[in-house]
């Protein structure tokens, strides 16, 4: 009988934990589809037609890392609503940021535009509209659209900006690739503030294992409250893997952060005009600090290895000089490009640097680049 009673509660307890965990599984399934549902009205897939250029330009790949989709047709294409090979022209993603239909894309996805050419971009109902290319910045990759022929009044759904994510946390792509509308992949944030080689060297990416393919590019990458926290825009491949072009979990979404005050500058819809120092610098290595050596944290501070003649940075730094500070807060040297980019052209920073076995504050007024 107690055996019996044993055998019993036992079984009652198996059950309980797999009714919890079934519980579990359902209720992850039905957070993230209501997520999607409430972000994918406002994710919009974009055509680039080209107009009398031939614009029907190779995608680059630069250091293994494909920055466009792939040109031609594609034989035995998967078949959807618009496949590749009925759609020739450029294909990408973006996302509506404004309730007036401003969107944000990245420029590598619209820049085969010539005299006749045009955007189309289509939203998840099927709904098309024609878009004025407002601006863009070819450096951050980063392209601003407005819808142009929407009806009198029409209020679209918009994405709104969250925070950086941290490392380990769930998030979500979306985005058309090769040609397959409106797909959704969920991963993880694999690393954050990565310097993509080629790509200018103050734009921070996050890096994700979401999938993310040629035709993903400027879609959004979001946090796990729908909001978008970097914009989707390259992945790692080809040479450097030799599994071929597509996904091998290591893609790249510009930081959302760095997106939002680029945003502002194209918003203007002049040309950005960046701060510039005018200086090659590296990591600094413990013996760079002599007898000051105790001040050394890996990671911080950055080496100046060049001063470039004629430049901001001549007359006021040295070759040998080590950055520690800008404005009171230490610096990671990798970092020490981004943090320039946030001043404006005649700003002046408060730097602490090391020469000569020396702490010594600076002043630094922020030139224009050329």
């Amino acid at each position: 009988m107690l055996h019996y009673k044993k055998n019993t509660l036992l079984c009652f307890f198996i059950s309980f934990l797999l009714l919890g965990v079934s519980t579990n599984v359902n209720a992850d399934h039905t957070y993230k589809t209501s997520i999607v549902k409430k972000v994918l009205p406002a994710v919009v897939e974009i055509h680039a037609e080209r107009g009398n250029m031939d614009a029907a330009m190779q995608p680059k790949e630069r250091g293994g890392f494909k920055f466009r989709q792939p040109k031609g047709q594609q034989k035995n294409a998967p078949q959807g609503r618009r496949s590749p090979k009925q759609d020739p022209q450029h294909v990408g993603s973006g996302f509506v940021i404004s309730s007036d239909g401003y969107i944000l894309t990245n420029a590598h996805v619209v820049n085969n535009i010539f005299d006749g050419g045009k955007l189309i971009v289509i939203f998840n109902n099927d709904k098309a509209y024609e878009a004025d290319l407002i601006n863009y910045d070819e450096e951050s990759d980063i392209a601003l659209l407005k819808i142009n022929n929407a009806e009198h009044g029409k209020v679209f759904e918009y994405l709104t900006w969250g925070e950086t994510p941290e490392l380990g946390a769930d998030v979500i792509a979306i985005g058309s690739p090769m040609g397959q509308s409106f797909s959704v992949t969920f991963g993880n944030v694999s690393s954050l503030n990565r310097f993509v080689p080629n790509s200018a060297p103050f734009v921070p990416f996050i890096q994700t294992d979401a999938s993310i393919n040629p035709g993903n590019s400027g879609g959004p990458l979001l946090d796990t409250s729908g909001h978008v926290v970097g914009i989707n825009t390259m992945i790692l491949t080809g040479r450097n893997t030799g599994v071929g072009a597509g996904s091998v979990g290591i893609g790249f979404a510009i930081d959302g952060d760095y997106v939002q005050s680029t945003v502002e500058l194209l918003m203007t819809g002049e040309k950005i005009r960046r701060p510039y120092m005018g200086i090659v610098f590296r990591p600094v290595k413990e013996e760079d600090y002599g007898n000051l050596w105790k001040l050394h944290e890996y990671g911080y501070g950055a080496y100046v290895q060049e001063i470039v003649p004629g430049s901001p940075a001549e007359g006021v730094l040295m070759v040998g000089d080590i950055i520690r500070q800008i404005d009171a807060k230490k610096i990671k040297w990798k970092l020490l490009a981004t943090k320039v980019k946030t001043k404006k052209i005649g700003d002046i920073a408060h730097f602490i640097i090391i020469r000569d076995g020396m702490v010594i504050p600076i002043e630094f007024t922020m030139g224009e680049m050329t």
